[in-house]
């Protein structure tokens, strides 16, 4: 899970602080802060499975560009941080609270969540915990363990949802010390009370548009959904920049 630092935070910031706060649940977590004036305003930016927080680095630019601090951290089991359990959002729902205590500890109460698949996951299952949270934005979240499990098997090696739930559900709950049940952004998402932007590509096959169109169902207006056509499990910034950005800007505005 720990890849090199690809993408250097001196090409989008001119300056920036390395920071280390705990998770609730004691992980130490490393990252990136960048202030933004005497602004109460915050994002918190949670990058992909197997990724770091060099891969949100484009849209925390984007995002402090139009008046917000920004908070970008490797979760648990990746990047610089600690910890090696990796969950798919379980447990990383404790590093996305540490991120926001550190955040409310430096004066920052307008805080808003911007997550990539696994920490999109994070911030859906995280939902009930999330209290005052001004907005959330989610991109190419799974609805479930199961379904990420089946998605998983039937594009890598062309095998039913029935033997990838047999072969692997009790061995991930083994792993996890949980139910698979549990994991669900799906069923978690209904406890966030904030506006809510669900994006997905078009032609994503980890998490079709079917899959992550269960997340924006069964999540609280107001609430905005939105396919970026062509688009697989890729960055969809890098990929639609024009569209993403008049996309993400109309729903902060909305969001004031």
């Amino acid at each position: 899970m720990r890849r090199p630092f690809g993408d250097k935070p001196e090409r989008y910031f001119s300056s920036y602080e390395n920071v280390r706060f705990l998770a609730r649940d004691g992980v130490t977590l490393a990252g990136w802060f960048v202030p933004q004036g005497d602004t109460k305003r915050a994002a918190v930016l949670l990058h992909g499975h197997g990724s770091s927080r060099t891969q949100v680095l484009a849209r925390a630019r984007l995002l402090h560009d139009h008046g917000y601090a920004v908070l970008l951290y490797d979760a648990r089991g990746h990047g610089e941080s600690a910890g090696d359990l990796v969950s798919i959002g379980w447990y990383e729902k404790a590093d996305l609270l540490g991120a926001i205590d550190w955040l409310r500890a430096r004066g920052l109460s307008e805080i808003g969540c911007l997550g990539i698949s696994q920490g999109g996951a994070t911030v859906a299952l995280a939902a009930g915990d999330l209290p005052g949270i001004r907005w959330a934005i989610l991109e190419s979240v799974f609805p479930t363990l199961q379904n990420a499990v089946d998605r998983r098997f039937r594009r890598t090696l062309g095998l039913p949802g029935w033997f990838a739930g047999a072969a692997m559900i009790p061995i991930a709950e083994w792993r996890l010390g949980v139910k698979a049940t549990a994991v669900s952004p799906r069923d978690a998402i209904g406890a966030l009370a904030c506006p809510i932007l669900v994006m997905t590509g078009g032609a994503d096959t980890h998490t079709n548009p079917a899959d992550a169109r269960e997340v924006f169902d069964y999540a609280r207006e107001p609430k905005t959904w939105i396919v970026i056509p062509g688009a697989a499990h890729v960055d969809l910034y890098g990929y639609a920049k024009q569209r993403y950005e008049q996309i993400i800007l109309e729903f902060l505005a909305s969001c004031e």
